[in-house]
């Protein structure tokens, strides 16, 4: 039953993930090669959260509850940043261009970097939901999704937003959100 539960409830983000990628973020005229390989690795990492399904007596109710609740706030912040990004959507990752478009809005307002903020929820989800070597896989990719945002943070640096994005920096966290007086008045 958890595993089935774990696979369902797991399945709705990733398949967002996906329409993410095809259909959502901006890109050139062909998907950066980082790109390609960080896609062919969430794939690797999901089929291996899925194989460690089927050794069912490692799944726990406690843990498969708290790793669906996980699956639902990640799923929850992908579509609240996609909402909020929908005229202009960010560029895919691991592109080259330059930063063009600051957000300070819904998501934004909380963290700088949502989508991979949701992306790294998903993960820890699933190795909350199977343990093991799932652990290995969820580290790796929020290593990933650190890099990533620090490389675009240095392309902000340097962009015409510069200025903004110092501030809005300052402001706000990177991923884990700073419950502030301030922050708790913004505009979502």
């Amino acid at each position: 039953m958890e595993a089935t539960l774990l696979a369902l409830t797991s399945l709705v983000p990733f398949a967002s993930f996906v329409w993410g990628v095809v259909a959502h973020f901006r890109k050139s005229a062909a998907t950066p090669w980082g790109m390609q390989a960080l896609s062919v690795f969430n794939a690797l990492g999901y089929a291996t959260f899925l194989l460690c399904l089927r050794h069912e007596d490692i799944l726990t109710e406690g843990a498969t509850s708290i790793a669906i609740a996980l699956f639902g706030a990640s799923f929850a912040l992908f579509w609240w940043t996609a909402r909020t990004t929908r005229a202009l959507p960010p560029r895919i990752a691991h592109s080259k261009a330059d930063a063009d478009t600051l957000y300070r809005h819904g998501p934004y307002a909380f963290a700088r970097h949502p989508f991979y903020l949701s992306y790294m929820i998903f993960w820890v989800a699933s190795a909350v939901g199977v343990g093991g070597v799932q652990w290995l896989v969820c580290g790796a990719f929020i290593g990933w999704y650190a890099l990533l945002a620090r490389s675009e943070e240095r392309r902000f640096s340097s962009s015409a937003l510069a200025a903004g994005y110092m501030e809005y920096r300052h402001q706000t966290a990177m991923f884990v959100p700073k419950l502030t007086k301030a922050m708790l008045g913004r505009k979502l």
